[in-house]
């Protein structure tokens, strides 16, 4: 297999995985491992497995990855933040492929760039053996969720912010912690006149983030995470 294959594979936005693991003996669960390995590998098979958590930021702009096309595109830039040690954004709570979704991805391209009609099934990969389809993530109810930092740096800023706002990584802004914001003075006691929400408002600073220009797009906060921000630092922005 190609160096190229190979580099590619391990670029794939890692993220945990470990539904992915081998099944319990219940006649359910080895249903849906029995239905999942015989699933022909397809771009769909590796969106579902292999890139599921990255098309939770690139599903649009300069590096979207929701077309076969689009993934096969940008190999080589990929191979770039591979050797960088850019991704995976370990400070966004990502972890690496595991072996299973690296040969997803590994068969997959190597039958892509050799323009080849696969026939193989997952069952027929020797690390996706007793492996099941990663089970669904369950969307945190926000309204519902505990006003704290952790919550809000878990659920909001790890995968939207923290790729670039850690002390390995930021050149000035870090968000680590809870007193780096009120160090930068990023915290008001009205989140109209806090910086950190400013900034995640359309029209509210003359800065926006997550930019939305540049090598990393990331998709803006939504209605749903901005009001959770908003309640966060008008309860006083617990820890």
């Amino acid at each position: 297999m190609s160096f190229l294959v190979v580099g590619f594979s391990l670029a794939g936005c890692s993220y945990p995985m470990e539904e992915l693991g081998l099944f319990k003996n219940s006649g359910v669960e080895l249903n849906f491992a029995k239905a999942f390995q015989n699933k022909e590998l397809s771009f769909e098979v590796v969106k579902q497995t292999s890139l599921r958590t990255c098309l939770e930021c690139h599903a649009s702009g300069a590096r979207a990855m929701g077309t076969a096309a689009q993934v096969l595109a940008q190999k080589t830039e990929i191979l770039d933040v591979i050797h960088s040690g850019a991704m995976p954004p370990r400070s966004g709570g990502y972890s690496p492929l595991n072996s299973c979704e690296k040969q997803i991805l590994e068969t997959w391209l190597e039958d892509q760039l050799h323009s080849r009609v696969s026939t193989q099934k997952v069952g027929d990969l020797t690390a996706c053996a007793g492996a099941s389809a990663p089970k669904e993530k369950v969307k945190t109810d926000l309204k519902k969720l505990e006003l704290s930092y952790a919550n809000l740096k878990k659920e909001i800023l790890q995968p939207k912010c923290m790729v670039c706002h850690t002390a390995e990584r930021a050149k000035r802004t870090v968000l680590d912690e809870v007193e780096n914001l009120h160090d930068r003075d990023l915290l008001a006691d009205t989140a109209e006149d806090s910086i950190l929400y400013q900034v995640t408002v359309p029209g509210m600073n003359k800065r926006f983030m997550p930019p939305q220009r540049g090598k990393t797009i990331l998709p803006p906060l939504t209605a749903e995470e901005l009001d959770y921000m908003k309640r966060w630092i008008e309860a006083g922005a617990p820890k």
